[in-house]
């Protein structure tokens, strides 16, 4: 039995998780860009890009040991074992990890030349790092406990008084970029507490070196795959940016981070479906909530990412200026390879659900080599639409490679494949066919095609909208 009000909820509830922040950011960007000069800006944007990597290796994959082995323990006290663990592991790993990086970061900073200097800004950014990186073993309590309201109730807190104290820091103290660094900070801090209530109440604070080889003989066969994934994300900005004008790398990079949003709804579906999916492993109903998931996720998916790709145009008229306007027009491919990522992402948590995470790893690092080497030839001939390519192709390997690994009942590749071309070419067919001028009577025209692809997606995977209301679901 599974609650399917509990899980539309927690769904809604991780979704919200995922739209304030970009939201709170997006209402802030304009006031901050009155306080902070640009070159600010590429001082924080180069710190948070390698902080990327540095959070990867620091983490270890280790929050997806917990929600696999959590569920295959029996008793409280080896569930707290586990816990406590796992995030006392990551504590020691992490307090060696500082200190190395406050002894070696000043020296490869000056080997490299890097024109940032180490203190504050680096300085401050591995401080701040620490502090999200022991954050996820007790944010990931609240998920294996199916807890939505209270991990967002946590981490929405904690992201909200962080924005609050960055505005105040540098609005009003006018502490420049310094301050958005220091208002980060002094939220992480008392938040310690909050992981420490959460530690003592789920967790027993112990070594258990049995626990940590398996811990770590689970996760990092997967670090090599997170690192060619940061390194996917990356690539494509670091050769358009040698092979097209900044005009048009603006234009890119605004359809990209619309494209982009699609990603509330895949890690609000994540974050809601990752526990249930180990949780359910071993029992002998598995298959058919599998099968249900899969149809529930895919469906979601390919609806929101529909709406998005067809109302493109109308977003870029409201939302920026006409400057930008053509973005519009690689939104829906842009959409396509978010999609097929975000399918790979379900398909990869049932290979690591089966004990083959290292396949996870070794797809995700072919699809690091395939785009890298891709972006190399096709964006000198095609620019960023060499990039779009690059990506789909990228992704779309490693889901074939998947789609073969993993057990299914029914995995709707055909409808998938005719869903995903819809997406990319009905936005703009339509576009090509309907040119009069008229906001309001193209919402509507496009309103009623969005309703009717949902239908049709819905019919395809026999989901009955109306079920979602009732309390209980037997699957």
């Amino acid at each position: 039995m599974l609650n399917n009000k509990k899980f539309l909820s927690n769904t809604i509830l991780y979704s919200i998780g995922e739209i304030v922040p970009r939201a709170l950011a997006l209402l802030l960007l304009p006031i901050l860009t009155t306080y902070l000069t640009t070159r600010e800006y590429g001082i924080n944007s180069y710190t948070t890009s390698v902080m990327t990597f540095v959070f990867v290796i620091t983490s270890l994959s280790l929050n997806t040991y917990i929600l696999k082995q959590y569920y295959k323990v029996d008793s409280i006290e080896e569930r707290k074992n586990l816990v406590g663990t796992v995030f006392y592991f990551i504590l020691l790993f992490n307090g060696l990890l500082l200190i190395i990086q406050y002894l070696v970061f000043p020296s490869l900073i000056s080997f490299f030349k890097i024109n940032i200097p180490f203190y504050p800004f680096f300085w401050l950014a591995i401080l701040n790092n620490f502090f999200d990186v022991i954050a996820i073993i007790p944010l990931v309590i609240y998920r294996v406990n199916e807890n939505a309201k209270g991990f967002i109730l946590v981490s929405l807190s904690k992201t909200i008084l962080q924005y609050a104290l960055v505005l105040i820091l540098v609005v009003h103290f006018k502490y420049g970029l310094e301050g958005s660094y220091y208002g980060r900070l002094l939220v992480n801090v008392p938040f310690v507490f909050v992981y420490a209530y959460q530690l003592y109440k789920h967790g027993n604070l112990k070594l258990d070196f049995k626990i940590i080889k398996s811990a770590l003989r689970f996760s990092l066969p997967l670090l090599p795959g997170s690192i060619s994934y940061i390194l996917i994300s990356l690539s494509d900005r670091v050769f358009l940016e040698q092979y097209i004008s900044l005009d048009e790398l603006g234009v890119y990079s605004v359809a990209f981070t619309l494209a982009l949003t699609l990603n509330v709804i895949i890690q609000a579906l994540y974050k809601t479906i990752e526990p249930i999916l180990f949780k359910e492993h071993n029992q002998p109903n598995f298959q058919n909530v599998n099968l249900r998931l899969y149809k529930s996720y895919l469906a979601l998916l390919l609806i929101g990412g529909f709406g998005m790709a067809i109302f493109s145009k109308e977003v870029f008229i409201i939302a920026t200026s006409k400057n930008f306007l053509m973005g519009y027009r690689l939104v829906p491919f842009l959409i396509i390879s978010v999609l097929i990522s975000g399918t790979n992402l379900y398909l990869d948590m049932l290979l690591i659900a089966n004990n083959k995470q290292k396949i996870v790893s070794y797809t995700t690092i072919l699809s690091g080599i395939i785009s890298v080497l891709a972006n190399f030839v096709l964006i000198p001939i095609l620019g960023y639409y060499g990039a779009i390519i690059t990506s789909i192709v990228s992704f779309l390997v490693v889901n074939i490679i998947c789609q073969r690994l993993v057990f299914i009942k029914h995995k709707y590749f055909l409808s998938q494949i005719v869903a995903l071309l819809l997406i990319a070419f009905l936005p703009t067919l339509y576009e090509c066919i309907f040119t009069f001028e008229g906001l309001f009577i193209h919402i509507l025209l496009k309103t009623s095609l969005f309703i009717a692809f949902s239908t049709l997606i819905l019919i395809i995977f026999q989901i009955d909208p109306r079920k979602l209301v009732k309390n209980r679901l037997a699957i």
